[in-house]
């Protein structure tokens, strides 16, 4: 145990203010960086993966009984959250595959529909996205902004769980809104 770590004391964590954040954040924020480094092989990757786990362990506020189980508690949920954000570029990576697959096929029949522009595909987009209701509507178009959940969370003044709701409601009426073609498009460009 690091003299930091022998230092932290639990009932300042437990208590869920700045000075608990900024505490973690002294004691574990460069180890667990370095641990998704190792996961992710990208250094801003791994800092935002961290900045989400340290985010979300203070919104759960969970009580640890000792300074052990609330770093292997850190390095567990960095772990997971590594293991979401490659899954998640699995995914990304087979729409892409799809979309690429998909054009080529178009262009070996000859078929060149006009929906395969981008600025077209941009147009089905915004005409879908001001069909949702405004609070989606808005969602989606901060993460078109680049912004990430936590993120607009913050701007929006709502949680983060419901970030997620509403967006993933939001891609399931876009899904049955736009034609299909267009749709793996939008996946291709904006997850």
């Amino acid at each position: 145990m690091s003299s930091e770590e022998y230092e932290l004391n639990l009932d300042v964590i437990h208590q869920w203010s700045n000075l608990s954040l900024q505490l973690l954040y002294r004691v574990f924020y460069k180890a667990l960086v370095g641990f998704a480094v190792q996961m992710t092989e990208e250094y801003q990757i791994a800092e935002d993966i961290v900045q989400e786990v340290f985010f979300k362990t203070w919104q759960k506020k969970n009580v640890f009984q000792t300074v052990g189980t609330l770093k292997a508690y850190l390095y567990n949920s960095t772990r997971n959250e590594c293991i979401n954000y490659l899954r998640h570029q699995q995914v990304r990576q087979g729409h892409e595959k799809r979309i690429v697959e998909e054009y080529r096929e178009m262009r070996l029949d000859g078929n060149m529909e006009l929906l395969l522009h981008k600025e077209e595909v941009y147009r089905q987009l915004f005409v879908a996205i001001d069909q949702l209701p405004p609070k989606q509507r808005e969602i989606f178009l901060l993460a078109m902004k680049g912004k990430k959940n936590h993120e607009i969370a913050a701007v929006m003044g709502i949680t983060l769980n419901t970030v997620k709701k509403q967006r993933q409601r939001g891609l399931e009426s876009l899904r049955s809104t736009m034609h299909p073609k267009t749709f793996l498009l939008l996946l291709g460009i904006f997850y």
